[in-house]
Order: C-alpha cells, then sequence, then structure tokens
C-alpha cells in the first residue's frame, strides 16, 4: 500500500507532542518536485521513499511506533522547496527528505536548519547544501569527488587530452560539478579548449555545437539534467559532431526516452547500478521489483536515504530531532544498497562511484572508482 501525504496541516503542531507516548505514528517528511519542470527528474524519488517507509512499517515500525509520511510539493523552484519546508516544520515532522535538485535543497535547508529538524537529501550533491548547518546531511557523494572522478576516466581511460565544457547557467548543480571537472583535467594536464553557459529554456544550441566543431575537442563535458543534455546531444549528432560526450549524476535513463540512440556512446557518473555486487544491494533489486519495476539510481539512494535515518534512529533510541541528529552525525560504515557510507564532519559520505555507459539502448555499468 502505498502512504498518502496530507501537505497542509490545520493547525501548528508543537515538539512536544511528538514524542508523546500516545501518538500512533511518527511524522517524516520528503520535499521534491510533484508539479513544474523537474518532475521528470522527481517523479522516482517519491517512489523510493514510500517503498522504504512501507518496508520499515511492514516490519514492526520504529521503536513501536509506524511512520506516517508527509509528501510536500516543492512546484520545482527554490522558493518552493522554501515554502515546502516551512511546511513540514508547521506539520511536525521529525525529520526531512529531500530535495533533489542542490538548488532546492539550499532553499529548504536553512529553514531546517533553523528548526532543528535534520534534512536528508538522497542526491543534491553541491558541497554548499550540508554546509548550511549540522542537521543537513547527504547519502549521495559530492560534486568535487564526481568531477574529479570523470576528469580521470576522461584523461586516463578514454586518453582525452583536450575537452569543451557546456554548463547549464541555470542549475548550480551543473555550475558546480563544471567547475570539478575543469580543475581536475587541468590539473592532470588536459586542456579545456571551450566553456559556455547556456540558458535551461534554450532550445537552439546550434551556436555552441558550431563552436565546438571548430575546435573539435576529445570529449565534451555536460554536466547539466536528462533533458538540456539529451536535446544537446541530440543537436551535436544531427549537425555531425561525433565527439564522445560526458556527464555526471543529472542523467539517467529518460534520455532514452527523450531522443533515442542520439545518446549512444556517451559516459556518465552514477551513485549505484543494479549489478553493483553486495548482498543487501541484491535483496533490494529483488524486493523493489516485487513491489514495482526495476529501482534505477533514483530509488536506490532516496531507499538508502529512510534507510540511514531509521538506523539513527534505533541508535538513538529516541525520536527527538536532535538526538537523531547525534546519531546521523555518528555513522560510521553504514552498510546501504549503494554502498559503505561513512559521514564526515559536513555530513557528507564517503563511498564509491560508478561510471556507467549508455550502449545498445541500455545503461550498462563500466567501472567503480573508490574515494
Amino acid at each position: 500500500m502505498k502512504i498518502v501525504a496530507l501537505v497542509v496541516a490545520s493547525f501548528f503542531v508543537m515538539f512536544s507532542a511528538l514524542f508523546s507516548a500516545g501518538g500512533q505514528t511518527i511524522k517524516i517528511g520528503s520535499i521534491f518536485a510533484k508539479t513544474g519542470k523537474t518532475f521528470v527528474n522527481n517523479r522516482t524519488t517519491f517512489e523510493g521513499i514510500r517503498f522504504a517507509v512501507q518496508e520499515i512499517n511492514k516490519n514492526g515500525g520504529l521503536l513501536g511506533k509506524q511512520l506516517e509520511l508527509l509528501e510536500f510539493d516543492n512546484q520545482s523552484s527554490a522558493i518552493g522547496s522554501k515554502i515546502a519546508a516551512k511546511k513540514a516544520v508547521k506539520a511536525g515532522v521529525i525529520t526531512v527528505f529531500g530535495a533533489n535538485w542542490s538548488s532546492h535543497s539550499l532553499a529548504a535547508a536553512p529553514v531546517l536548519q533553523g528548526a532543528g529538524i535534520p534534512m536528508i537529501t538522497p542526491l543534491s550533491t553541491n558541497p554548499k547544501v550540508t554546509l548550511v548547518g549540522d542537521y543537513i546531511f547527504r547519502v549521495c557523494y559530492i560534486d568535487s569527488f564526481q568531477g574529479e572522478v570523470m576528469a580521470n576516466f576522461a584523461f586516463h581511460d578514454l586518453k582525452a587530452k583536450n575537452a569543451a565544457v557546456l554548463i547549464n547557467a541555470n542549475s548550480k548543480y551543473s555550475e558546480g560539478l563544471a567547475k570539478f571537472f575543469i580543475q581536475s583535467f587541468k590539473g592532470q594536464g588536459g586542456k579545456i579548449l571551450f566553456e559556455a553557459n547556456y540558458l535551461e529554456q534554450t532550445a537552439d544550441f546550434s551556436f555552441l555545437i558550431d563552436k565546438i566543431k571548430s575546435l573539435q575537442p576529445e570529449v565534451v563535458f555536460l554536466p547539466g539534467h536528462s533533458k538540456d543534455s539529451a536535446f544537446i546531444i541530440k543537436q551535436a549528432r544531427d549537425n555531425g559532431l561525433s565527439t564522445t560526450f560526458l556527464g555526471g549524476d543529472g542523467w539517467d535513463g529518460v534520455m532514452y526516452m527523450m531522443v533515442g540512440n542520439a545518446i549512444e556512446g556517451s559516459f556518465f557518473t552514477d551513485h549505484w547500478h543494479k549489478d553493483r555486487s553486495s548482498d543487501a544491494n541484491y535483496k533490494f533489486v529483488a524486493s523493489y521489483k516485487e513491489h514495482s519495476v526495476e529501482p534505477d539510481a533514483v530509488d536506490a539512494l532516496t531507499y538508502d536515504s529512510v534507510q540511514l535515518f531509521a538506523d539513527a534512529v534505533r541508535r538513538a533510541g529516541s525520536f527527538q530531532p536532535d538526538k537523531i541528529r547525534d546519531a546521523l552525525a555518528a555513522t560510521d560504515t553504514f552498510e546501504g544498497v549503494t554502498g559503505i557510507i561513512d559521514l564526515d564532519k559536513n555530513g557528507d559520505p564517503v563511498k564509491s562511484a560508478v561510471i556507467l555507459k549508455f550502449d545498445k539502448g541500455a545503461i550498462v555499468y563500466v567501472k567503480s572508482v573508490d574515494p
């Protein structure tokens, strides 16, 4: 059974009521996009959270209590994320999962930090997110690591000595990841032939593609989201550009649905693959397929977010947000389906990344890279 949330509370719930023995459920919240332009990217985040909560409740809940999941729509915007965070506080949740895009998490995090409510983002990789405060955590690696991983892969595995970089100017995620790729690629002796920004709503990328064709870089790093990245690659292929495209974890299988085989041969970094070798992962993949469809990296990360929270509650022996925060901060060698998670002083996990390839209509595993 899917847990459906009420977004608007009719009155302010005092925190003390959350911890009373008489409460039948413990409220937790999720903040992702149900409407707007990022819904395509966010569509599975709610499913991953729901599945994890359902599994916990089916197995007796936490400390004898069932979890009640409240879902908040951030309407695909930073201001919507801030409003959603305020609604979550007013509704009396003890932890929030979200958001997806880094710009959305950066808007929600100060609200939750100020309220003393732990926030765990499954997907926001910008390093600034957890620097908001000590109540902000994540289960995904950060862009400094991801950028270095792809730069190393481009320089050493693909033998590329020069590159072009295209940056989504509307995305803090894209700007940050581009910065770290450029730093690492240059640091190894690589040369950046061309670096340019584009606006997310752009429909015609010919002015960028013509410039790249004239320079003939060996790779193009495109740290955008699935929609803008897919259409840039499609237009590049239609204009005869055969250069290898590289991306980050903003890419996913939806790109095949958008532009078909135009993305064949492109590589990207991600957090997880179904073929990752671990008993926890095999069990997750099997149970998720029984629940719905074969999971993707977003499902795995959102599942790990909830399980990390549950582990912290059990270790804390409490539903008090400050005690949950302390337990989260002390997380050491938690075995998630995306890998072993150790949280550092900033609330960031030290964990491995995977490199994947679009190949023959599928996303195939290439290699794992340890920190």
